[in-house]
């Protein structure tokens, strides 16, 4: 949306990003407070987000650098999002499939049991 409106590349992938972190940040602070998160898990999940996020950084600005093109952003932020849409309905068609696989439920209501 933020390209159809003529912003450039790099702004909209910024804005992007910034949204997302702003969303997973408030998620995980939901799942603290209630209770739900496991801390081993997040601990292992942060430390390879921010190292893997660095390294794809590097990457990225390595390969823009050499072609000169920065629609390389959008092109990566959307392999991203579809990726994840596409294994997120993999996951459940497994899960729904899978005769007895029933994944444990995360309900705010009984946190605090």
């Amino acid at each position: 949306l933020m390209l159809a409106m003529g912003i450039h590349p790099k702004v909209s992938s910024a804005s992007s990003a910034c949204m997302i972190m702003y969303t997973s940040f408030t998620a995980t602070t939901s799942f603290f407070v209630f209770g739900l998160l496991k801390m081993d898990y997040a601990v292992v999940c942060v430390i390879m987000g921010l190292a893997l996020t660095f390294v794809g950084q590097l990457g990225l600005s390595a390969i823009i650098k050499a072609l000169g093109r920065d629609s390389l952003i959008v092109f990566s932020i959307a392999g991203v999002v579809g990726l994840s849409a596409i294994l997120m309905g993999f996951h459940s068609m497994i899960a729904i499939m899978t005769p007895g696989h029933e994944e444990p439920e995360a309900n705010f209501c009984d946190a605090g049991e």
